[in-house]
């Protein structure tokens, strides 16, 4: 009931005022560094891009870590106006096999959400989607619920009436998590789980600001 009310006051409001929905989302820089607990920062590798399709780039950026040794290569993307769908960042965006892709591992941690995870040979791979307020995701469908379970409560409503949120919050961290294969998988993969669950920890309250 109070999902339907809130999609009322939503829809009257815009209504009212259309450009309410087409506020254009800040532009945003990456922090030179962003120190995990449990690794050590080498070195931050600034990559900008962007494209003009509607699923935009807005911003990326490289770190490199070390975590007992072991060599941690974080990517990260600061997309808008996406549905969430990993697969298809991967397809369109790495050069990773599409059975790769296809036969990856999707695992869920308490508290964290979803992640995948793949090897290529060489490399093992963790990659997930951070929302600014939700779990994260891998898929379309996950996005989509978590849209709909987060974006009509009550705070966001009054925050998107005072020009502060957006109510279908369309924006994205692709986190892109990597490391050498120097031992076991099982071993690697332990690494970049633990290396995920912190840069999740850090990403969450530190989100990109939705408008200037």
């Amino acid at each position: 009931m109070l999902a339907g009310i809130g999609t009322y006051i939503t829809t009257a409001y815009v209504i009212i005022v259309p450009q309410a929905g087409n506020r254009s989302v800040a532009s945003f820089q990456f922090p030179q560094k962003i120190k995990l607990n449990s690794t050590t920062t080498i070195e931050a590798k600034l990559s900008q891009t962007s494209t003009t399709n509607k699923q935009a780039f807005k911003a990326s950026h490289q770190y490199q870590y070390l975590q007992d040794g072991q060599p941690i290569n974080l990517k990260i993307n600061y997309i808008i106006n996406t549905r969430g769908n990993v697969d298809t960042y991967l397809q369109h965006h790495t050069s990773i096999a599409p059975e790769i892709i296809k036969n990856k591992t999707i695992k869920q941690i308490e508290g964290v959400g979803y992640h995948a995870l793949f090897a290529t040979g060489d490399r093992a791979y963790l990659t997930s989607c951070i929302s600014p307020r939700s779990p994260s995701n891998i898929t379309q469908r996950q996005f989509s619920q978590y849209r709909y379970k987060n974006d009509l409560k009550w705070k966001v409503i009054g925050r998107w009436l005072q020009g502060k949120a957006s109510i279908r919050d369309r924006r994205c961290l692709w986190i892109n998590l990597s490391t050498p294969l120097t031992t076991n998988t099982q071993t690697a993969y332990q690494s970049l789980e633990t290396a995920w669950q912190e840069v999740y920890q850090w990403w969450l309250p530190n989100f990109p600001p939705l408008h200037n």
